[in-house]
């Protein structure tokens, strides 16, 4: 005669069940405490003496501010383009060639209005405009190929 075989299996809670509770909480806790960390960091940090309003300081009269803008003018296939451009004195326009030309670019209007030479291809020549007025600037390899700039 044959003996059974007994089998121990010990029936164990599983530890999702067990735990779930306690994971749940945990979860919370840890998305609290990042976004308390998060109003720390991105708040805005207000001054304790004034009660936390800014205040400005009244000026007698307002500065103007100047902003020096850069501008360029790209000559491709005898064009110089734009063509026609309205700045501000004290504006600096840059002159880039992007022809497989050389261009040599100067104004009879403005003294010290010259490339000084060639500008090869890719390069460019700048000039900064103090005086207002109209200046008409060309290629001195073709006459006919002009631009103009109006300095207001």
């Amino acid at each position: 005669m044959e003996e059974p075989e007994v089998q121990l299996t010990a029936s164990r809670p599983s530890f999702r069940k067990s735990n779930e509770p306690g994971l749940s909480w945990l979860v919370i806790i840890v998305l609290l405490i990042l976004l308390a960390a998060a109003v720390i960091i991105f708040a805005k940090p207000q001054d304790v003496a004034t009660g936390g309003t800014p205040t400005v300081a009244p000026s007698d009269s307002p500065t103007p501010v100047m902003v020096v803008r850069i501008y360029t003018v790209s000559y491709d296939a005898g064009v110089f383009s734009p063509s026609n451009l309205r700045i501000h004195a004290g504006d600096t326009v840059r002159f880039k060639n992007d022809s497989i030309f050389p261009i040599h670019v100067t104004s009879a209007d403005i003294v010290g209005f010259d490339s000084v030479g060639d500008v090869p291809q890719g390069s460019y020549f700048a000039f900064t405009f103090a005086a207002r007025g109209t200046f008409t600037y060309y290629n001195t390899h073709n006459k006919d190929q002009t631009g103009t700039i109006i300095v207001r």
